[in-house]
């Protein structure tokens, strides 16, 4: 046992020999117990390591011995144990000065966070990474944060931050003079390029890597040649899989299956990470599914699944699951394709959701304003000293430092304000992109279902005649329950996202609308709308409807009107909004106090978003008027 062979007394003073001799008398602690026995790690030695280092109060050593732990539970894919040890061995790390050691901690937690799609997680690690990087003045480390940060924004379909990270990226690799590195950074980007449709930059970047990886492989030299030797078929491999997704992207299915089976053969000769070889396997099939080739589909699509739920990968296991429940329905085995209908969907609504975006917007804003409180600091300091030595300019240099720190207040509170803006634009966007996401997919997957299932039935309409009245009874039971569950699924669907609005615009939408209302409530509805003869973006068009709707709902509600005129102006430089009722009215000023029962609060929050101007006329018992402008270029 450790204990046994070393004396805690005797290791004291040969760790307060320094840092060097202190990692290396705890690395062979650890590393010692654990590779004696290489079959299977022994937990017992990674305890009586930790114990010692508890005992000697070795900070280093309790940071290497947790992430023993966490190296343990992660074979044994217990993934959030894992991740818990890595998330204390990197806390004791980082509480002991900066060494070249402590970035060592971060990958294997990355790695992790990215298996769950834990993107707001891997974003807190990588800004500590970054912060660790720049202490360190650690290029290579910084551009591996760069990385890490194009691919977090990438999968969150921010595309144009994405771009901006890649393109440092890149630039690192050209100042580090790294061809390893510029052939990853090459690939990485044209994932964005592909998302973009910039096809031909995509295809351009690709063939870049294969070439940089064929001549490095051939010719590694160098001092990392191990590291060239293991990376560049890796590179290579991908960079075929990734041409075959251009190509899919681009509508050529023939180039595409030749590089998406290119990319795979490659792979036999020279095995990725399974999760790389698993995204090959699913692209493939999902290829074999566009070209009609279904039984191929399913047997490549089956093995990338496979491979995925093996190493619970979440985001490769969603896309199996989407692309098979697509090939089931293609072959009318429904059962098959609902159950992996479900399986998709419930992972892609907990990997990419509207929280997930705003907790990764949050801390990349922290660590931006972190940083500028590191620069401001600093600032003070240099202040301070001047003070000191030149007193007799203490008054002047006060007024100048009251003056700047008013003018960084009110900077910081105008920045706030800015980012809230972005922040609520950005939810606004996401949710109404989400709604009309969610009804096309409730009318096109939901909705071809139920109308297969129709014609099944309805071709047994010649066999009427062999049915007992119980049995006839019952088939048109069921009939007429397809064609209420039809016709509620396009009501939910309209609502959500009314495809009225999509097609014919903001006009025909609010007249539909209208139209139901007034069926529905017995309200007298009268509606005009001037200078609407085509259509305006879409952002305007989304807001603007929903405003309507919200105003249109509390009048239901609320109001107890019995007639409402509406009317909607399109001027040169604003649309103009005018909402009146004869109901009876409200308190306007404790409504906005209270935001809450009328829908006040989202109305307000969507002028706001528009940069336009509302202005509500309202009492008890005598109607109410509101008046909505908002800016607009034609």
């Amino acid at each position: 046992m450790l204990l046994k062979k070393f004396q805690a007394d005797s290791l004291k003073h040969l760790i307060a020999d320094g840092p060097d001799d202190t990692s290396k008398v705890l690395r062979l602690l650890i590393l010692a117990g654990l590779r004696r026995e290489p079959e299977k790690v022994n937990i017992q030695w990674v305890a009586e390591a930790l114990f010692l280092a508890e005992k000697l109060h070795f900070k280093q050593g309790l940071a290497l011995a947790n992430q023993e732990y966490a190296a343990i539970y992660q074979d044994k894919k217990e993934y959030k144990t894992a991740i818990n040890y890595y998330e204390l061995a990197l806390d004791q790390a980082t509480i002991l000065p900066y060494t070249n050691q402590e970035p060592e901690f971060f990958s294997p937690l990355l790695n992790l966070y990215f298996y769950l799609g834990d993107y707001p997680n891997a974003m807190a690690t990588i800004s500590r990474e970054m912060t660790v990087a720049e202490k360190m003045n650690d290029k290579k480390r910084a551009a591996h944060c760069h990385n890490i940060l194009g691919y977090i924004y990438f999968k969150q379909e921010n595309f144009t931050a994405a771009e901006k990270y890649y393109a440092l990226y890149i630039g690192d690799s050209k100042e580090l003079k790294d061809s390893l590195m510029l052939a990853h950074a090459l690939g990485e980007v044209s994932d964005v390029y592909s998302q973009e449709k910039k096809y031909e930059e995509a295809i351009a970047a690709l063939k870049t890597v294969i070439r940089i990886c064929d001549q490095l492989f051939l010719h590694p030299g160098g001092p990392d040649t191990n590291q060239v030797k293991a990376w560049s078929p890796q590179y290579r491999s991908k960079a075929l899989y990734r041409l075959g997704i251009v190509y899919k992207l681009a509508g050529d299915t023939k180039q595409a299956l030749e590089y998406a089976l290119s990319s795979i053969s490659y792979a036999e000769k020279y095995p990725p990470p399974k999760y790389d070889l698993a995204s090959y396997y699913i692209h493939a099939g999902d290829v074999f599914k566009d070209r009609l080739d279904l039984k191929n589909a399913i047997n490549y699509l089956r093995y990338g699944l496979n491979l995925s739920q093996e190493i619970q990968h979440r985001e490769n296991t969603r896309d199996a699951a989407q692309y098979l429940s697509q090939v089931y329905a293609l072959q009318h085995r429904y059962d098959s394709a609902f159950y992996f209908y479900q399986l998709f969907t419930g992972l892609k609504d907990s990997i990419v959701n509207n929280e997930t975006k705003m907790k990764i917007a949050g801390i990349q804003g922290q660590y931006d304003v972190a940083k500028k409180d590191k620069e401001i600091a600093k600032e003070q300091q240099i202040r301070n000293i001047i003070i000191g030595s030149f007193a007799f300019l203490l008054i002047v240099l006060l007024l100048l430092y009251y003056g700047y720190r008013l003018k960084q207040k009110n900077k910081y509170q105008r920045e706030y304000s800015r980012q809230q803006n972005e922040l609520f634009n950005a939810i606004v966007s996401t949710q109404d992109q989400e709604r009309k996401r969610i009804a096309q997919d409730i009318h096109d997957s939901l909705g071809s279902v139920l109308s297969a299932a129709k014609l099944k039935l309805s071709s047994l309409e010649e066999s009427k005649k062999n049915l007992t009245a119980d049995q006839l009874e019952k088939y048109q039971a069921t009939l007429d329950l397809l064609d209420e569950a039809s016709t509620e699924l396009r009501n939910i669907s309209h609502n959500i996202m009314p495809a009225t609005l999509s097609k014919l615009g903001l006009v025909a939408a609010l007249q539909n609308l209208i139209g139901k209302i007034s069926s529905h409530s017995g309200m007298q509805i009268r509606f005009t709308a001037h200078e609407f003869e085509g259509r305006i973006e879409e952002t305007a068009e989304i807001s603007v409807y929903r405003i309507i709707l919200e105003l249109l709902n509390n009048i239901v509600k609320h109001a107890s009107a019995g007639k409402v005129t509406i009317q909607l102006i399109k001027y040169p430089a604003y649309i103009n909004l005018t909402v009146e009722d004869n109901g009876r009215g409200f308190n306007y000023n404790k409504a906005l106090e209270e935001k809450k029962g009328i829908g006040l609060g989202n109305i307000l929050s969507r002028v706001e978003y528009l940069k336009g101007t509302i202005d509500i006329d309202s009492s008890p018992g005598k109607g109410t008027t509101v008046i909505i402008e908002i800016p607009y270029r034609s």
